[in-house]
């Protein structure tokens, strides 16, 4: 029975709807549609790396040139020079003693002066004769004692 009376009230109720057909208001829903937002891709751009290609070198030789050594000897230019050694090589000669000159012009040694013994005159010359660059020796040192 709840039926029989659910169903005259539908259909009172459409023999109604057309005396409010000017109230209705139609509404119409459109189907949902779900729609996803996909981002596009993202590209980076990085340059190509760079490639160098150079010919293999060539091996390297290594030549060693060894030239002999040079030894320059040149004469003693310089009397000061030969004086200065005769000075030296007669004055480090302990067994000498007295006052002695020494004089050079072009390599000849001129010995002056006073010695105790002959001895000692001859080892003066001795010394003197041993520089380098002596051409001559001139002794003439006075003795105290002999000669």
């Amino acid at each position: 029975m709840k039926r029989a009376i659910h169903a005259c009230v539908a259909l009172a109720a459409l023999a109604a709807l057309p005396s409010f057909a000017d109230d209705i208001v139609e509404v119409y829903r459109t189907p949902t549609t779900t729609y996803y937002y996909t981002a596009p891709p993202t590209y980076y751009y990085t340059e190509p790396a760079r490639t160098y290609y150079y010919p293999a070198p060539e091996p390297v030789v290594t030549t060693t040139y060894v030239e002999p050594t040079i030894t320059v000897t040149a004469p003693r230019d310089t009397d000061a020079a030969i004086t200065d050694d005769v000075a030296y090589a007669i004055a480090s000669d302990t067994r000498i003693s007295g006052r002695i000159g020494v004089e050079t012009y072009r390599g000849e040694v001129s010995l002056t002066g006073r010695v105790t013994t002959p001895g000692q005159s001859d080892r003066a010359e001795r010394a003197a004769r041993s520089v380098d660059g002596v051409v001559d020796v001139h002794n003439t040192l006075n003795t105290r004692v002999g000669r």
